[in-house]
């Protein structure tokens, strides 16, 4: 099927750059562009994140925003009585 669609030209060029550095035509790079997006939509499924993401045997912290505040106060006390 053909279409036509509207592409500013600074993106076009963007566009037609890459593709140029990658050896691609620019109808290979836009369908390539266009599948990755459609499966990274697919393999989401609207999920939220479960946190954390990256584990670690480190020492855990309780970051709520009322602890972050009063992390944040902390570091600000610190700053200022180093000055």
């Amino acid at each position: 099927m053909r279409t036509t669609i509207d592409i500013p030209d600074p993106l076009f060029r963007k566009i037609k750059s890459e593709a140029a550095l990658r050896g691609e035509t620019l109808k290979g790079f836009l369908l390539r562009a266009a599948r990755s997006e459609l499966e990274v939509r697919r393999s989401d499924g609207g999920k939220r994140a479960r946190f954390p993401l990256v584990r670690s045997k480190a020492k855990t912290y309780d970051l709520n925003p009322k602890r972050l505040a009063e992390i944040m106060e902390e570091e600000d006390r610190e700053l200022i009585a180093g000055h």
